[in-house]
């Protein structure tokens, strides 16, 4: 049902990027150094500079960009997936740049040097995309048009602080609503922007439209999220996430079903996101000013007492799976953050209890 074999090349590269650099090569050509060279190419394919990029590896050339072009960028193959996926900041050690000579009028030879001030800048952008820097996920939420970032929305800080150790990590992503409401050829900003915050992340987007959001490590999938069994099934094969984003419909039990079909496919040490909490106040939303049961919120809140269920009884056994398997929540305004992991600590001394 889902297009799986679409990370058949970059899931594993992915996960190789940091590797040491036998393992790498060994992935590559397991991959094919043509997959591998399509995929990096794919990357950069927007970059607006007339250069040539010639791949090397195992003594063969792949050529991308535009192939006609005189300036000629070489690098191994391997070097330019550290740079795109990895960590590596060292100068690239293998790079080589060819230009053409041209022809030089004795007269004017200023003329030469003036005709060449852009290749710098042209080889310049074609480096830079293959070692994505830090951008501030705000600039890039502005950048691509996500509304999580300007407007109704400040999202991008809390964002910032709890994606932090995931940023160069090889995470799946999912975000439940891609925007653009019914039109298929808009939306996309928030994935876009997690796909270039996430170098290393493969990003799911989920919406009831179907969508024409493409991209090297996009894939727009078409679903209801009140659909538990088909949530469920998403889970299961494109799984597991370890960042999940519900910016769908809001409905406040849109937002309970999502959550409790989804959040066992979220892998230990990620995190759930639900955002636009104030519609758990508004009733047309199915909310209610006390934001209790029944409500997102309140869902939420009744989270935090299952954190501290040790002071009850043995946390050890017995409890629900959400009492298990969350291990922590953060509220801001409108957002908030559930950490998946083993909920085990051991409650207050029983003696205590009966003190004061």
């Amino acid at each position: 049902m889902f297009d799986t074999e679409r990370w058949a090349v970059l899931a594993p590269l992915l996960q190789a990027a940091t590797a040491g650099r036998d393992l790498l090569d060994d992935t590559i050509r397991r991959l094919t150094p043509a997959a591998v060279a399509r995929a990096v190419a794919d990357e950069i394919k927007d970059i607006k500079a007339d250069v040539r990029l010639d791949l090397r590896f195992d003594g063969k050339i792949t050529s991308h960009l535009t192939t006609g072009a005189e300036v000629v960028i070489a690098l191994d193959l391997a070097d330019a997936v550290r740079g795109l996926y990895g960590t590596d900041e060292r100068p690239w050690p293998s790079l080589a740049v060819r230009t053409p000579e041209g022809e030089v009028d004795p007269a004017n030879p200023g003329a030469w040097f003036r005709a060449r001030t852009g290749i710098g800048p042209a080889v310049d952008a074609v480096l830079s995309a293959l070692r994505p820097g830090s951008e501030d996920l705000g600039s890039l939420a502005v950048a691509f048009g996500s509304d999580k970032w300007g407007d109704l929305h400040w999202y991008t800080q809390h964002y910032e602080r709890h994606f932090a150790r995931l940023r160069t990590e090889p995470v799946r992503v999912l975000e439940i609503g891609i925007g653009g409401y019914d039109d298929p050829d808009r939306g996309g900003g928030s994935l876009r922007m997690w796909q270039r915050f996430f170098r290393r992340g493969l990003v799911h987007g989920l919406d009831t439209t179907a969508k024409n959001v493409t991209g090297p490590r996009l894939m727009a999938i078409q679903g209801d999220q009140s659909d538990a069994e088909f949530l469920d099934r998403l889970g299961r094969e494109l799984g597991p996430f370890d960042v999940i984003v519900d910016d769908g419909s809001h409905l406040n039990e849109h937002v309970q079903i999502s959550f409790h079909a989804l959040f066992p496919h979220v892998r230990s040490g990620g995190l759930y996101v639900v955002e636009d909490l104030q519609t758990a106040y508004w009733p047309n939303w199915g909310g209610h000013p006390e934001a209790g049961h029944g409500t997102s919120m309140g869902m939420l809140k009744s989270f935090v007492d299952g954190l501290n269920r040790a002071e009850v009884g043995d946390p050890r056994g017995g409890g629900s799976y959400l009492e298990r398997n969350i291990s922590g929540i953060s509220f801001h305004h409108n957002i908030a953050f559930v950490e998946k992991g083993l909920n085990e600590e051991e409650g207050g001394p029983a003696f205590l209890r009966t003190l004061c």
